[in-house]
């Protein structure tokens, strides 16, 4: 009797000592989530904005026309949006008409009435722009090239 008693007692002792590691434990799990938002809102932020800055400069100004003021801007949107939709872009070419097209014909500063001939002179390029043996980066240039010089950098 006396042994189950020990026994008993040292079971308890033991439950006791674990319930209260679990429970810390638990809280450090539930709290860790919070602590990771909380310190990505203190410094990470600015390091992430490094990324997340082409894509605002991009999506800040989607007027038609109003890069035209800043050619280099123009330009890095233009760049930004063939890298970003790079497979899209590569599939509506093929095709020769496509909203990711269009799109890189506004932002390229294409007048509206030339978007079917810049549509069938991307289309005319794709052999060119797309070959196997090109780096996907040296594409993306060529794309950006060649619809540049179709829009805003069309000499008058």
């Amino acid at each position: 009797m006396k042994g189950k008693c020990w026994q008993l007692l040292l079971c308890g002792g033991v439950l006791v000592m674990t319930s209260g590691c679990i429970t810390h434990a638990t809280l450090e799990l539930s709290k860790a989530p919070f602590d990771a938002t909380t310190q990505l809102a203190n410094g990470t932020t600015g390091a992430s904005s490094e990324f997340t800055q082409p894509l605002r400069e991009f999506t800040s100004s989607t007027t038609p026309g109003a890069a035209s003021t800043n050619p280099a801007r123009a330009k890095k949107r233009l760049q930004v949006f063939t890298a970003t939709t790079y497979e899209n872009l590569r599939a509506d070419i093929s095709r020769g008409h496509g909203e990711y097209l269009v799109s890189l014909a506004t932002l390229a500063g294409v007048p509206s009435d030339a978007v079917t001939r810049f549509q069938s002179l991307m289309q005319d390029s794709y052999s060119t722009m797309f070959d196997d043996v090109i780096p996907v980066s040296q594409s993306t240039e060529q794309i950006v090239e060649i619809a540049w010089s179709a829009g805003y950098g069309h000499p008058q």
